[in-house]
């Protein structure tokens, strides 16, 4: 992705209403499913519930809300703290605590962890 493909993408998503946090949980997916799914013992599965989240029509917030709020348990919004720590790590410092900006990127990060997870399944 060219560098003027992501500022226009950061723009486009600055410009659209962020939800609340009450507004996006209210749509979520994930309370209709098993919670073990998403807080998984250590070195358990998180593909069941990145499945979830896959589908579910508030990824983004989530996500963001998780990295907003430091949360460093569980899959929120695709993610495990894991793969949280280091999208923040490898975002621009400027990013991080912005607003609608880290989903931008996750969207191509997680997709690169469902490859990587598809390629150790299979």
């Amino acid at each position: 992705m060219t560098e003027a493909a992501v500022i226009e993408l950061i723009s486009m998503l600055q410009t659209q209403p962020r939800p609340s946090d009450e507004d996006w949980y209210s749509q979520a997916v994930c309370p209709e499913t098993d919670p073990d799914a998403f807080f998984p013992e250590k070195g358990g599965s998180t593909a069941d519930a990145k499945k979830v989240c896959r589908g579910c029509p508030v990824k983004d917030p989530c996500l963001q809300w998780a990295l907003d709020n430091d949360e460093r348990y569980g899959v929120w919004g695709g993610l495990s703290d894991r793969e949280r720590r280091r999208l923040k790590r490898g975002a621009p410092s400027e990013w991080v605590g912005e607003p609608r900006r880290l989903p931008a990127i996750a969207a191509s990060t997680v997709e690169w962890y469902e490859d990587q997870d598809a390629r150790l399944a299979g």
